[in-house]
């Protein structure tokens, strides 16, 4: 990701906006394939509306865990094969990104933010993989001010800086930058510009110096990472067979500039799917029932094409909105589908 700090601007805030329909296009215009699930995690002990977005880590040897937010009440962690590892009680979080190698305490961690639009911090999360275990900074909640954080997503610059990427119901976006400093994680803002409207799911490719965002009812979109705050328009709410809200967005990489941009579509449960560089559309599918029961009004995602032991060509994580395992059950149940990449590379373009 190729990041330059510049100078706070709102330049951006008229000329970022965009709107789109709303209403899709005929289902036979973009047919979608039925992928399934491998695995599901437990539901959460939240009743209602509780799961929300994934973030994956994988270490060289296969190892590492899934992280989930539940926005009631804190932040999850899945061993590989869904089975609970432990449970962080850290507040009302929304959204959750991470990334490997930040340096703090001495030695390289991986750094996990999740947003909290109720307080508005941004609450952070270290790993440590020598030591295989969790722990918060002593300060562990960064204030954004006035700002409300619904999604966030991380990147790293190519000076090895990261950044988080705040979105908001507002549909402005903020760019943080963080910094370890004494055994204090803080950030500082570098940029800020209009989405448009309520705008959550957002990602960072650090290969090629992009980020794309979902506004919800709007369309994705990609911008340049290192500053620059024009919009490239991938797709509108209601083309390609999509349908709002356009929620989840998560970049699947192969090479320094291939792979896939995956947006959910939440209107109609199902995801669009755009090859990179060109961002040309290579189709959509839907997650059926089979081994675990089907997907519907996924909010977050996130992919990975690190190798595992399971997913040879990585995965895709999802929430559902409805775990139907027990329908009698009298309570919204919530979690994480997995699906194995190759079910879903199968039926692109």
């Amino acid at each position: 990701m190729r990041i330059a700090i510049l100078p706070l601007t709102l330049a951006g805030l008229l000329s970022a906006c965009a709107t789109g329909p709303t209403v899709s296009p005929t289902a036979a215009e973009f047919p979608a394939s039925v992928v399934t699930a491998s695995f599901e995690t437990p539901v959460m002990a939240s009743e209602g509306d509780s799961a929300d977005d994934p973030a994956i880590y994988i270490d060289a040897d296969g190892n590492g865990f899934i992280a989930v937010t539940d926005k009631q009440a804190g932040l999850y962690i899945y061993e590989l094969d869904g089975r609970l590892r432990e449970f962080m009680p850290i507040g009302m979080i929304n959204n959750v990104d991470l990334r490997e190698g930040f340096m703090f305490d001495g030695r390289e961690q991986v750094l996990l933010v999740a947003s909290n639009d109720e307080v508005n911090t941004i609450e952070v999360v270290l790993y440590d993989p020598a030591a295989n275990a969790f722990s918060r900074p002593n300060m562990p909640s960064i204030s954004t001010g006035n700002l409300s954080p619904y999604g966030i997503c991380l990147g790293r610059s190519d000076d090895g800086a990261f950044h988080a990427g705040l979105t908001t119901k507002a549909g402005i976006y903020e760019q943080h930058v963080l910094t370890a400093d004494n055994g204090v994680i803080g950030a500082g803002i570098v940029r800020r510009f209009s989405t448009g409207t309520q705008s959550e799911g957002c990602v960072f490719d650090d290969r090629t110096g992009r980020v794309y965002i979902a506004e919800e009812a709007g369309g994705l979109y990609g911008y340049d990472s290192a500053g620059e705050d024009t919009q490239t328009v991938i797709a509108k709410a209601g083309e390609y067979g999509t349908l709002a809200d356009l929620e989840g967005v998560t970049v699947y990489e192969d090479g320094a500039d291939g792979g896939y941009v995956i947006v959910s579509s939440q209107g109609n449960n199902s995801y669009a799917v755009f090859a990179l560089p060109d961002l040309t559309f290579a189709g959509r599918f839907t997650i059926g029932d089979d081994v675990v029961d089907g997907v519907s009004t996924t909010d977050g995602i996130a992919a990975t094409s690190t190798p595992t032991a399971m997913f040879p060509k990585g995965f895709l994580a999802v929430q559902d909105d409805m775990d139907d395992t027990s329908p009698s059950e009298p309570r919204k149940k919530q979690n994480i589908k997995v699906i194995d990449w190759r079910e879903i590379e199968a039926i692109l373009k």
